[in-house]
């Protein structure tokens, strides 16, 4: 599968105003010629109306309110749906499925016993006295028996405060996750499924990985090829996502519209000159629109909607 082509924030920002431009009622024949050239310009015009397109389309495929609000734009065009098979939109930016390990993993999340769209977090029921949320998009499996308690994390992200086991003897209570078995002790922890292997964050007691490492309270680590990186610090406000809140400190603009993006379709990004910007605050993930009002008056920045799923955020 051939990597993507890199592209400018800029040369993406154009693609998006002409698609906005195109898609308004009352675009006219000069506006389409001025398109036609600014397209056949370059072959990374050609590219980003590509991408701009794709994000559209996948949001046409999208039931009930997203899809509605991708209507709003509505384009003249319509180009057939020809993606058999999507991943969400995290980030901004739709991911078409090829390879067949891709394929079965986004399967498998799509038939999971418990799912989540875009911008819903839930609490996930289980048999026992464990509590545990689903955060958004994401999806998740139980398998219950005799001689474990088992919950297998298909897509997205999982929080976890285990609780006793009533049955006689107590069973195990486990989590698998891209590849990864993980033992709770007690506890209370997070598991993400990152693009490379799994993040975990323990709050609360202790955690073992595949019956070897230990990940101890107040500690954080990425984990690939069944062996956790550098621990980091565990911050709490990384659970925060469970009381639908996401907690800045002293967080860089860009690591926060691409935590902030996960709970919303479309794209969202900011001028690569605002990335290193820092953001202090409180912000609802239920109320994403909400979040970047606040953001606007946090910071000496400006959102420009370009279009209902195309956000941008530049210098005021």
């Amino acid at each position: 599968m051939p990597e993507p082509v890199a592209l400018e924030f800029s040369v993406l920002e154009q693609a998006a105003e002409w698609f906005a431009v195109l898609s308004a009622a009352d675009a006219t024949p000069a506006e389409r010629r001025d398109w036609e050239r600014w397209l056949a310009a370059a072959p990374a015009h050609r590219e980003a109306w590509r991408r701009v397109e794709d994000i559209n389309t996948q949001l046409h495929a999208l039931p009930g309110a997203p899809a509605r609000l991708a209507l709003v734009a509505g384009p003249k065009r319509r180009r057939a749906i020809k993606a058999l098979l999507l991943l969400g939109l995290g980030g901004g930016v739709g991911t078409m499925l090829a390879r067949r390990d891709d394929a079965q993993l986004y399967l498998a999340a799509l038939n999971a016993q418990h799912r989540t769209a875009v911008g819903v977090t839930a609490a996930l029921p289980l048999p026992d006295r464990t509590r545990a949320w689903l955060n958004t998009d994401s999806a998740a499996d139980l398998a219950y028996d005799d001689g474990r308690r088992l919950i297998v994390l298909r897509r997205g992200e999982i929080l976890l405060h285990s609780g006793a086991d009533d049955h006689v003897p107590a069973r195990p209570l486990l989590v698998e996750a891209g590849g990864v078995r993980l033992r709770a002790l007690g506890t209370r922890f997070s598991v993400r499924l990152m693009k490379r292997g799994v993040r975990l964050a323990v709050y609360d007691g202790a955690v073992g990985i595949n019956d070897g490492a230990v990940v101890p309270a107040g500690s954080q680590a990425d984990i690939a090829d069944g062996q956790p990186g550098t621990m980091t610090p565990a911050l709490e406000e990384g659970s925060a996502w469970s009381r639908h809140l996401l907690i800045a400190t002293q967080m860089r603009l860009d690591d926060f519209l691409a935590e902030l993006g996960r709970y919303r379709h479309g794209h969202l990004a900011c001028d690569p000159s605002l990335a290193a910007m820092r953001l202090v605050g409180s912000y609802p993930l239920g109320d994403t629109e909400q979040a970047l009002d606040m953001l606007q008056a946090a910071l000496p920045v400006r959102v420009k909607r370009v279009m209902p799923w195309w956000v941008t955020i530049a210098p005021r």
